[in-house]
């Protein structure tokens, strides 16, 4: 099997299926793929309507659990089942506008030494909305993104310039992530400590700390509905990500640096409370040190 392609479906079967006809119809017919769909708990209706209108092909298959593991859990569920040489983790709500896999085998064919790969991803409107981003740093939460690229030893490029040829970027997108399978199992494979937010952080970091180069290619293109999966209101949505950014900084910092950066998050939503952008809760959530209790993890 040379590739496997795994997609996390939450009551949001309209977008599955959208994606699973634009495999079928654009990859190249001589790649041995499989594409695997873990059902992260739906509600009966949208699960039943997966497993019916999906085409009936040999290639597909659809693990149901009973409860939501969230984007690694879940991908992990997706990862047990795969046979796959390489892994393509693929957002439900994205659509391949060509045949994404050929262009990523072959440059991981002349690359040894990549081990993550992503491509472009546009908008509906077919804007391009940028597939890489920098690791947090205490430079970046002070000065900003663009002077702590300007003095990068690495010097990576702008997600917000539109990239023609082969990059190495810092962290790459977990909307459309491509991964050797055997250093996808060296590092470990996504950390399910993370329920939903910053998995793409933490899983680029540890294929850079493992001593393989992660890459954004501009041949391998799909459209992706920004959230179309994400059904909770934006407070619970806001409230994760703060809860996952602090397992981030905590897991791949020292105390005291975690520490600075946690001050400039609760600097930033002072700022933002005074500015009323947003609410007391956030605060109240911060003040309590982001629990892990509070996340949606634990709300089902």
């Amino acid at each position: 099997m040379d590739v496997s392609i795994i997609t996390i479906n939450y009551n949001s079967s309209i977008f599955t299926l959208k994606l699973v006809d634009s495999v079928l119809e654009r990859i190249d017919p001589s790649i041995q793929y499989e594409i695997i769909i873990i059902d992260n708990a739906s509600s009966k209706e949208d699960y039943e309507r997966l497993v019916s209108s999906l085409p009936i092909d040999d290639r597909i298959k659809v693990k149901r659990n009973q409860v939501n593991n969230g984007f690694s859990g879940g991908n992990m569920d997706g990862y047990k089942e795969s046979l796959g040489e390489y892994l393509l983790f693929i957002n439900n709500d994205c659509e391949c506008k060509n045949d994404v896999l050929s262009p990523l085998i072959s440059f991981m064919l002349r690359n040894k030494n990549a081990g993550l790969l992503t491509g472009k991803v546009r908008g509906h409107d077919g804007k391009y909305t940028g597939t890489h981003k920098l690791f947090p740093s205490l430079i970046r939460s002070i000065l900003g993104n663009g002077f702590a690229r300007l003095i990068s030893k690495d010097n990576f490029i702008s997600p917000k310039e539109e990239i023609t040829e082969p990059v190495k970027v810092q962290v790459v997108t977990g909307a459309f992530m491509f991964f050797r399978r055997n250093v996808f199992i060296e590092i470990d494979g996504f950390d399910k400590r993370f329920f939903l937010d910053c998995e793409e952080e933490d899983i680029s970091k540890r294929v850079w700390d493992s001593g393989r180069d992660v890459y954004f290619i501009p041949e391998p293109e799909v459209i992706h509905e920004h959230g179309g999966s994400k059904r909770d209101d934006d407070k619970n949505l806001r409230n994760e990500y703060y809860i996952s950014y602090r397992k981030l900084i905590f897991k791949h910092y020292g105390v005291v640096y975690s520490l600075l950066m946690m001050l400039m998050v609760y600097l930033k939503i002072l700022k933002n409370l005074f500015l009323r952008k947003v609410d007391s809760e956030l605060l109240l959530l911060a003040l309590k040190g982001f629990p892990e209790k509070s996340s949606l993890r634990y709300k089902q």
